[in-house]
């Protein structure tokens, strides 16, 4: 459980509190992870209080994901851009090292990286600093809101990442420049099987290993974890596979570069952030997402028991997809 002591800080911000909620939904697995590395946990030598939360949404399987959770962070502290502060450069050569590691256990243990996937909604603090650094791939989010100190009620509410789809311009473009094609023979833009643009592992899409049938579809979503479609894409993968790399004109069709943004926090201010995979973004709009966390909040709920509350109201419906999210609550120093 997450605790936190009131107690004087020369940090600009201080972490009220924190919490994760998951849940299974109508999937037959649970392919969510959340990473959730408080001040006291994080691994990094430094004089400044840092944390990191995060949600990965996995789809294919939950292996890209699972393993993600686990060492992200751990790549992102021995980054040496991230001794130096440069935290976006950190984040995003840190992703790039995790996709590197997956292709050796593509090479080396299983062909699992290559038809399985994750995407990726990360949020790192500098509280000493008052700094949020904010990075996605794919469709997992993350919403931030003010807390009105009159009357406890959100507002500013500003979603701070994008949706990587395959239709849209910039993304469709960048596919095509790379060699492949946006399909919708689904009824749902596609690049291959996969209805998002970026997302860590999934190395079928990207080089070395970029030699599938970008045209390529089948009946199942990102997020499905059925034995038939992984059974399919993996044979498909085997068949395609005798070529030792990709085609020299071809390129990432999917990309693990990340969306990023950096804010100064106000240490006059009081903040919530929540952290979402697109099983509950889906089926609550941010201002809904937030009137209903500041609610439950005014009722005495902490942030684990919100955060809980939403995956699960999302996720009650017959089909509906793995739900989980990160709420926070941050009060500046001075707030």
């Amino acid at each position: 459980m997450f605790r936190n002591v009131l107690m004087a800080t020369p940090d600009s911000l201080l972490l009220f509190d924190a919490g994760v909620g998951q849940a299974q939904g109508g999937r037959p697995h649970q392919e969510d992870r959340c990473t959730f590395i408080l001040p006291d946990q994080f691994p990094a030598r430094t004089e400044h209080k840092l944390a990191l939360f995060a949600v990965y949404d996995g789809h294919g399987s939950e292996l890209v994901a699972e393993h993600a959770s686990r060492n992200l962070h751990n790549l992102l502290a021995k980054r040496p851009e991230f001794q130096k502060g440069d935290y976006e450069a950190a984040i995003k050569a840190a992703l790039s090292d995790e996709d590197a590691i997956l292709l050796e256990r593509y090479r080396n243990e299983t062909r699992e990286p290559a038809v399985s996937g994750s995407t990726v909604a990360l949020c790192f603090f500098n509280l000493t600093m008052g700094e949020l650094v904010v990075a996605n791939l794919g469709d997992s989010h993350a919403v931030l809101a003010e807390r009105d100190p009159k009357y406890d009620t959100p507002f500013r509410i500003r979603r701070l990442t994008v949706s990587h789809k395959p239709d849209v311009p910039t993304e469709r473009s960048r596919i095509e420049e790379a060699g492949g094609t946006v399909n919708r023979s689904t009824g749902t833009a596609r690049v291959g099987s996969l209805n998002m643009s970026r997302a860590i592992g999934d190395l079928q899409y990207k080089n070395p290993i970029n030699n599938m049938d970008d045209n390529a579809s089948t009946s199942s979503s990102s997020s499905s974890s059925s034995t038939s479609s992984f059974s399919s894409a993996f044979s498909k993968l085997r068949r395609a596979s005798s070529a030792s790399s990709a085609p020299e004109n071809r390129g990432n069709f999917l990309s693990n570069e990340p969306y990023m943004s950096r804010f100064k926090l106000s240490p006059g201010k009081r903040y919530i952030l929540v952290i979402e995979s697109d099983g509950i973004s889906d089926y609550m709009d941010d201002n809904t997402l937030m009137q209903y966390v500041t609610k439950l909040s005014s009722r005495g709920n902490r942030a684990g028991k919100i955060a809980q509350e939403m995956a699960a109201s999302t996720t009650s419906r017959k089909g509906s997809d793995n739900g989980s999210c990160i709420v926070i609550f941050l009060d500046g120093q001075n707030a």
